[in-house]
């Protein structure tokens, strides 16, 4: 089954200037696919599209089978922003926050994250990758079939990185989630996902990581 189909995907913010151009791809369910690409290749702009927030200058996008301007069912998609940008002031509790999100202390989303001491927390007061896996557990509370993810590991120490990859990895092996990450960290990328997906305004290349290393050295400028 597609979770994604995305078809010849075009979007302008002016009208007149590309940001992404004649974009398609498929993304299976279960996989757990990696969106790398230099900065300003139009990632954080194709997020937005899958996420419903902006439409597509031309193209087709469909979740689940639906054409995303039907689709109504967005419980099944989460989504982890890179971080939380709150007051330091902020004073909700971990648990407070899961509330919030539509989540219950009874569910196995607090053993799988690790957040069962973390609970009473104030929020802002957790470190990077804890504040990380609570994001995560609130994109979970709904179980989700598509998780949607922007630079989660971003500012991460290499424990807390490492943490937070093993978890995706769990959830699509384990509990059959499809998930889709963007990230910087190519090295991480490249060892954990199923397929690569490379974006600089058009699909460079979308396949096995392995096949990915001469397209991600010619858009990073790796090559001597």
């Amino acid at each position: 089954m597609h979770v994604v189909k995305v078809q010849e995907l075009s979007f302008s913010y002016d009208g007149k200037t590309p940001v992404l151009e004649g974009v398609s791809f498929k993304v299976h369910e279960g996989e757990f696919v990696g969106l790398v690409g230099p900065n300003g290749a139009g990632k954080s702009t194709l997020l937005r599209v899958l996420l419903g927030l902006i439409r597509p200058t031309s193209g087709k996008v469909s979740l689940f089978g639906t054409p995303i301007e039907g689709f109504r069912d967005w419980n099944r998609v989460g989504y982890v922003p890179q971080r939380l940008s709150v007051d330091r002031s902020f004073p909700a509790t971990v648990r407070e926050l899961m509330r919030a999100s539509g989540s219950h202390p009874d569910t196995d989303i607090y053993e799988t994250l690790h957040l069962d001491d973390l609970m009473d927390m104030q929020f802002t007061k957790l470190s990077g990758g804890q504040q990380q896996r609570v994001l995560l557990g609130m994109a979970l509370s709904t179980n989700p079939d598509l998780l949607v993810l922007d630079e989660p590991t971003a500012g991460l120490d290499l424990h807390s990185k490492n943490h937070m990859i093993d978890i995706l990895e769990n959830l699509t092996l384990n509990m059959n989630k499809t998930v889709l990450m963007v990230s910087h960290d190519i090295g991480l990328v490249m060892k954990h996902v199923d397929r690569v997906m490379c974006i600089d305004r058009t699909l460079q290349f979308f396949g096995d990581p392995e096949g990915a290393v001469e397209v991600i050295e010619e858009l990073f400028g790796l090559r001597g």
